[in-house]
């Protein structure tokens, strides 16, 4: 999208915030450190998957996601 920048947006972003990404998902690739840098969040790499990580890895993303969840 033109005049669309994420970056400056990303201290806005005040909640609790996960990270997630799959190795093969070429578009998060380079921006995952710098986001969660960011956002002072945590990041995840998944051990398999692309774009649709949820559809394809979907047990390993829920366990993820759920012990991420489970902290304080």
């Amino acid at each position: 999208m033109r005049g669309y920048a994420v970056e400056p947006r990303l201290p806005k972003i005040t909640a609790r915030t996960l990270a997630v990404r799959a190795p093969d998902d070429r578009f998060s690739r380079p921006s995952l450190a710098k986001f969660a840098a960011a956002l002072g969040c945590t990041a995840r790499v998944l051990s398999d998957g692309h774009v649709a990580a949820p559809e394809q890895v979907p047990r390993e993303f829920a366990d993820v996601v759920v012990e991420w969840a489970g902290r304080d």
